[in-house]
């Protein structure tokens, strides 16, 4: 599929019927204003039957929450009639938001949603694009934050990359103020300098920079398709890290990355906050919780490198086949990468395990996991996700994931919507670890939305994988539930890393959504 009018996304929640292009289940109340102080800014919503959005919300305290989603132009003004509220929410229960059938939003909308509860709250941004000959998906999941921070780096973008792998961002002001937004974008190696985009007309601030308002948004692409500014000329067919500057304001920022033919390939990551300090999201050591070299699924790790010095980078690799290490240089305010098929590292067919990278700067590093038809054929399949890495000292040993399947709309010899979720142990040592899931009682999948808590318990060394469909060690408890659909929380006696794939059987394409637990 053709991806040309990318970013917006149904959502890897399952649809009514294949027809309907609606959402089931979640019955929706509008009502007006918030007023709440816990929020989360979701850039780039879009209801509309073949690309929409949905939200899935957590109630991450300790008494049961009301949660209201309000949706604001571009421009940032509010559309009263699209806020959503659900109350008595559980703690650790979660909602799902869908736009596709937000009567309040007009088919083609795209805009900025606000999640807010009178509990803190974790959230989910989901995205689809269903193909219009075959309905054939592609799903990405993004996180949600509230806060942003003032300078943000992205370590892969493309424009048009051998005229097929592109990127589009999409950056939110999380502020009270306007926010002027600088680009700097930075391409592998030194040979060429960086490009640096700070607008211009009425699309620039008077000191420079974009405009972007309170509550409001802009998106970059390749192109112009769908509202989006064009990246520069310069940086076409090209591979890229950008470092996006304001001091006036603070942003968010959630990246696509897709193919502009072929395949049905879609991947989100959120962008690395670099200032404040405070909320960085850089390290010196970065866990990567997942590397693999397996039955054709590969990993690749994307670096940058926001600093003015650069940085030397050591990717080492533990699993199950034994320890390899990678050498990296990263140029100031420059890129790097390494795939598990290229030769320096010699990881071998058959490896399962985690990565830990250390620099001699602060970096970010974002995770690209992909799969070939076979192993070392270099022929990908439609399966494409992204998750971003995290530093170890901000590993916690708390853990929350809003969106959990286990055999959701299971039919005949189909398993239906299903999940996995990877714990590595932050310093690579054992850990005891406690896992509580908690059914949406809301959903309508048949057979799913009965009331139920599952506990778990598990020793890990190293890093585990938890698979929700299979029979054993699900994380629902001893006797796994035959259909759940709902939140997880995991506690840990040792600071961990999580991540969740989210997945089904049931539709063509590119179905898989990759996610970062909350650690929080």
């Amino acid at each position: 599929m053709a991806l040309g009018l990318v970013l917006g996304a149904l959502t890897i929640i399952p649809v009514a019927s294949a027809s309907a292009g609606s959402m089931p289940g979640q019955g929706q109340q509008a009502v007006e204003g918030r007023g709440f102080d816990h929020v989360a800014v979701l850039p780039a919503l879009l209801p509309n039957s073949k690309e929409n959005t949905s939200t899935i919300a957590q109630n991450n305290g300790t008494a049961p929450a009301t949660i209201v989603m309000d949706i604001y132009t571009p421009g940032g003004v509010l559309i009263p009639s699209a806020t959503v509220a659900y109350s008595n929410v559980p703690p650790g229960g979660t909602r799902v938001f869908a736009q596709a059938i937000n009567t309040g939003l007009t088919p083609g909308f795209r805009g900025v949603g606000v999640i807010s509860s009178d509990q803190p709250i974790n959230a989910l941004l989901v995205r689809d694009i269903e193909s219009n000959v075959n309905y054939a998906k592609s799903y990405s999941i993004h996180n949600a934050y509230a806060t942003g921070g003032t300078k943000v780096t992205l370590p892969y973008v493309a424009n048009a990359l051998n005229g097929l792998y592109n990127t589009r961002f999409a950056i939110a002001n999380t502020g009270n103020a306007e926010a002027c937004v600088t680009i700097t974008y930075a391409f592998p190696g030194t040979a060429q300098p960086p490009v640096v985009d700070s607008g211009s007309g009425s699309l620039a601030c008077s000191g420079g920079g974009y405009r972007i308002p309170v509550g409001g948004q802009i998106a970059f692409a390749p192109n112009s398709v769908d509202g989006a500014i064009p990246m520069p000329a310069s940086t076409q067919n090209r591979l890229m890290a950008a470092t996006l500057q304001t001091s006036s304001s603070t942003i968010t920022v959630a990246v696509d990355a897709y193919l502009s033919g072929g395949l049905r390939k879609l991947a989100s990551y959120d962008g690395f906050i670099v200032e404040p300090a405070s909320a960085s999201d850089l390290g010196t050591q970065i866990s990567m919780p997942l590397a693999i070299k397996l039955d054709g699924f590969y990993t690749q790790y994307l670096l940058s490198n926001p600093n003015p010095t650069a940085a030397t980078a050591t990717i080492t690799y533990v699993g199950n086949t034994g320890t390899y290490t990678v050498n990296l240089n990263i140029p100031a305010n420059g890129t790097a990468s390494h795939s598990v098929y290229e030769t320096v590292g010699g990881i071998p067919e058959g490896f399962v395990g985690a990565a830990t990278i250390t620099s001699s700067q602060p970096i970010a590093a974002v995770l690209f996991r992909s799969k070939m038809t076979a192993p070392g054929s270099f022929v990908d399949e439609d399966l494409y996700t992204a998750v971003n890495g995290i530093p170890v000292n901000k590993a916690t040993t708390t853990a929350k994931l809003p969106l959990i399947f286990r055999r959701a709309y299971k039919t005949g010899s189909f398993s239906g919507y299903n999940t996995w979720v990877s714990v590595s142990v932050a310093d690579g040592g054992t850990a005891n670890v406690t896992i509580t899931a908690i059914n949406d009682t809301s959903n309508t999948a048949p057979g799913c939305n009965a009331p139920g808590t599952y506990t778990t318990t598990k020793t890990i060394t190293g890093s585990f994988i938890f698979y929700q469909n299979a029979e054993t060690d699900t994380g629902l408890g001893p006797t796994p539930p035959a259909c759940f659909w709902g939140g997880m929380t995991i506690t840990s006696d040792r600071p961990i890393v999580v991540i969740a794939n989210a997945t089904n059987d049931l539709n063509l394409g590119d179905n898989d959504g990759l996610y970062n637990a909350f650690s929080n």
